[in-house]
């Protein structure tokens, strides 16, 4: 997969209230790319930090609800990022780019990080998104739970109880999306409960 620059939008409008689905979240994505770029050129390091944060996370849950997934909260984006990570072979890379978009979230609360820093996060932050976008418009993958992290993972993602998290050696031609086709009738929708989820985070990959 080849990443390139992610062309900015001057000032994307927001979504209507309530009004976010795939195309809400990445135009908020866009808009927040734009103001990165600006409160850096004013020298605003914090903001930011945080705008290049939110860029990415509602990239990935722009992603969760094109696949039917759970994407409220900070687990969630977590899980999706991991998930998107095994199935298209680039985990190592979504880990460091992750680890690098919570770094810039952070440094909104303890203002730690140089704006060279911020900057090159930001140019980071560009690839890693066009890379989010290739993968948005392409078909999910096939992929199989290698073991328990996945079946938490998935577990969260997919809205299921405990008992009903995928069993290990489990397939889905179509990356456990729900909208592709890739969960059948043993994985009902909505089955888990955000308390369950909540206490069962996604693991190491």
């Amino acid at each position: 997969m080849t990443a390139h620059r992610c062309c900015l939008i001057d000032d994307a409008p927001l979504p209507d209230v309530g009004a976010l689905g795939v195309e809400g979240h990445i135009r908020m994505s866009r808009r927040f790319l734009d103001h990165a770029e600006k409160q850096l050129n004013h020298h605003d390091r914090v903001q930011a930090a945080e705008k290049i944060w939110g860029a990415i996370a509602q990239t990935l849950k722009a992603i969760g609800e094109q696949r039917g997934w759970e994407h409220r909260g900070h687990s969630n984006i977590l899980a999706i990022n991991e998930q998107l990570g095994l199935e298209f072979g680039r985990v190592r890379e979504f880990y460091r780019y992750m680890d690098m978009a919570e770094n810039m979230h952070r440094n909104f609360y303890e203002n730690r990080q140089s704006e060279g820093a911020v900057r090159a996060a930001l140019e980071d932050a560009r690839l890693f998104i066009a890379e989010l976008d290739e993968i948005r418009a392409a078909p999910p993958r096939p992929f199989i739970v290698r073991d328990n992290d996945d079946r938490v993972r998935l577990g969260r993602l997919l809205g299921l109880p405990r008992s009903g998290r995928p069993p290990i050696g489990d397939y889905s031609p179509a990356g456990y999306s729900r909208t592709h086709g890739g969960v059948d009738a043993r994985f009902p929708q909505n089955g888990g409960s955000d308390a369950e989820a909540e206490a069962a985070p996604p693991q190491g990959g």
